[in-house]
């Protein structure tokens, strides 16, 4: 067990309580370089299992409620086929109250089919949607889930809870998905319905809704859903647990509702009680939260346990020996070097080009710059580009391909699918005249593209940044807005980083971790972190090599993922202003650079870098 310094904030109990998790990605292993978040799923059920009782000795029930993305982000989920093929096992072992689907759970077909065939029949009643369905063999839609809402009382003070289930306007999913955006759910009269049924017909304690969505004030389906379930239910209180950006984050949208959303990988459970909700006076202060850091230091502390044989269930100890027995067999420790130092994607400064620990300069420098041309499925089918010394070279990634940071110690087969978990392939654009190659990473990049996706030209584009990344971005820019609008005597802010104090312990040896911001203020944190810097990360990240002998050439070939293709065609049309002509040639002659997903992708080239700069001495 890791020995911990930090001081810990404690939990306050109340008769409704929950523990909340969300996008989890496959993370049940628990993060071998970080101690902060060294447990795996077994503690965590230990730790449910334990609180349960502890609630239930103070007189309160625990609900526990995940809001999905249980896949791609780790080698436990994704070296499986369909994916989750064994960390889904490893998740069911957990008692969960309520539980609903993620939009990671529909971009592959066989994920969903998995997903729904072994995940739904197993949580029965306590798995709903209220707005995914799914197409079954015979060709007819259903609810992706056991119902569109789940009705039914609390064990100790049978509390009578109407739970739904939104996820956001997802458009990505495979031919047998469908998630009917919240615009149009409210529309629905089947929903109005069911919810004028429940109101005037049944007794509601509280309305839960949870569901793959974020709690934040600027998300707006989040306040048009409020504003709806308000028209049925003006006095209930809501509790709304939510998901997808992967930040900690808790939010009031009256003095009858709170917002609970508890971050990404197993890096945080979040916990949630309250206390006299059913009268119409409740008050914030009858509301606590708290965002758990994921090991044993915090799970230990909470249940009042000193031992680990204490703390540890039988079902808990059970499913630490499956998740070790599961990591030997798929071979996840097997390591081929050491990194040095810790590489950080929003804790350090892209812009920067002295900050060595930023992990998308390391990645644009020196990570896919190893990319070669290559087939392997089009081998004999599509000719393999040749042309590799006549013209620079620009390769560009999407920041949102990048899911984590890089940590010190060893780069383990688990690594290649933590920093980045996507097998995309590469195409290129040749002979791009080079001022022409040279504006496309500054268009992509300028101003808020595509956070906004204002223009209709491009408002349907997949994002280039991840939900994280953009929560971060928002977070920078609201600290700038702030720090213009505060008189003299605080230093300005760089134009891209956002400083906030840590709070004062009087201790001196805090480790960095969370210091979260949220509508209560910045105590919501268990364990007391120092806070990491936070700086703005690009939309996309582009090398550039010179041609023959390192030369700069009248032309260069734009090599990308093929994810971001509409990107970089509507960039390079914009280059080119009103030469049509010119745009069309180049746009005609996009073909695959490399295909050879499974060897080339951001993972595998880190591993090459791996094991050629930093092996094992």
């Amino acid at each position: 067990m890791p020995d911990f310094a930090e001081p810990i904030r404690e939990l306050s109990h109340g008769t409704l309580n929950f523990l909340h998790t969300t996008d989890t990605h496959g993370w049940y292993l628990g993060h071998m370089n970080q101690k902060q978040y060294s447990s795996d799923w077994g503690d965590f059920i230990s730790f449910a299992e334990q609180l349960k009782n502890c609630t239930a000795v103070e007189g309160g029930d625990l609900l526990l409620v995940d809001t999905g993305d249980r896949h791609d982000g780790n080698g436990l989920s994704d070296l499986t086929f369909p994916h989750g093929q064994v960390s889904d096992t490893i998740f069911m072992n957990a008692d969960y109250d309520l539980v609903t689907v993620g939009n990671h759970e529909l971009y592959e077909a066989s994920v969903s089919r998995y997903e729904y065939e072994n995940m739904v029949p197993h949580y029965g009643a306590r798995y709903i949607s209220t707005n995914v369905e799914y197409l079954k063999d015979d060709n007819t839609w259903t609810i992706f889930g056991n119902s569109t809402h789940r009705y039914f009382q609390t064990e100790i003070n049978g509390y009578h809870v109407l739970a739904l289930s939104f996820m956001f306007d997802f458009t990505g999913g495979n031919e047998c998905v469908k998630v009917t955006p919240i615009s149009e759910m409210v529309k629905r009269q089947w929903l109005s319905d069911l919810l004028s049924y429940y109101s005037q017909n049944k007794q509601v304690d509280i309305l839960v809704v949870f569901g793959h969505l974020p709690v934040s004030h600027q998300w707006t389906e989040a306040g048009l859903l409020h504003h709806y379930l308000r028209t049925f239910f003006p006095d209930t209180f809501i509790q709304y647990f939510g998901g997808h950006s992967h930040i900690r984050d808790f939010a009031m949208y009256d003095n009858r509702s709170s917002a609970l959303q508890s971050g990404r990988y197993c890096e945080t459970v979040g916990f949630l009680s309250l206390s006299d909700f059913t009268s119409a006076e409740t008050a914030y202060s009858e509301v606590h939260r708290r965002y758990i850091d994921f090991n044993l230091h915090s799970f230990m502390h909470h249940t009042g346990k000193n031992t680990l044989s204490s703390f540890e269930t039988d079902l808990g100890s059970s499913v630490s020996r499956r998740i070790a027995s599961a990591a030997r067999k798929m071979r996840l420790s097997d390591s081929w070097g050491y990194v040095p130092h810790n590489f950080y994607m929003s804790a350090a400064d892209y812009y920067n080009s002295h900050d060595k620990k930023s992990l998308l300069r390391f990645l644009q420098d020196k990570i896919i710059t190893q990319l070669k041309p290559e087939l392997c499925e089009l081998k004999g089918r599509q000719p393999l580009y040749k042309n590799t010394h006549n013209n620079s070279r620009s390769i560009l990634i999407n920041s949102g391909s990048i899911r984590y940071d890089l940590y010190k110690g060893d780069f383990t087969r688990n690594a290649l699918f933590t920093v980045s978990p996507f097998s995309n392939k590469w195409k290129v654009v040749p002979n791009v005249p080079k001022d022409i190659a040279a504006q496309i990473q500054g268009i992509l990049n300028a101003g808020d593209y595509i956070i906004t996706g204002a223009s209709t030209s491009r408002k349907h584009l997949p994002d280039l940044l991840s939900p994280y990344q953009k929560a971060t971005n928002a977070r920078v820019a609201s600290a700038k807005m702030l720090n213009s609008h505060l008189d003299g005597g605080i230093p300005s802010l760089s134009r891209d980083q956002h400083v906030l104090h840590p709070i004062d312990t009087g201790k001196k040896s805090l480790s960095y971790g969370y210091v979260t911001h949220d509508d209560f203020g910045v105590y919501g944190d268990d364990t007391i972190h120092k806070e990491l810097p936070i700086f703005r990360v690009p939309n996309v990240i582009a090398s550039f090599e010179g041609g023959a002998n390192s030369t700069r050439t009248p032309y260069t070939d734009l090599v990308f993922y093929d994810f971001i293709q509409d990107h970089i065609l509507w960039a390079l049309k914009v280059a080119c202003g009103g030469n049509v002509k010119l745009y069309n040639d180049l746009a005609g002659n996009v073909s695959y650079y490399n295909d050879c997903s499974s060897k080339y992708n951001v993972g595998h080239l880190l591993k090459k870098y791996v094991q050629d700069h930093w092996p094992y001495k």
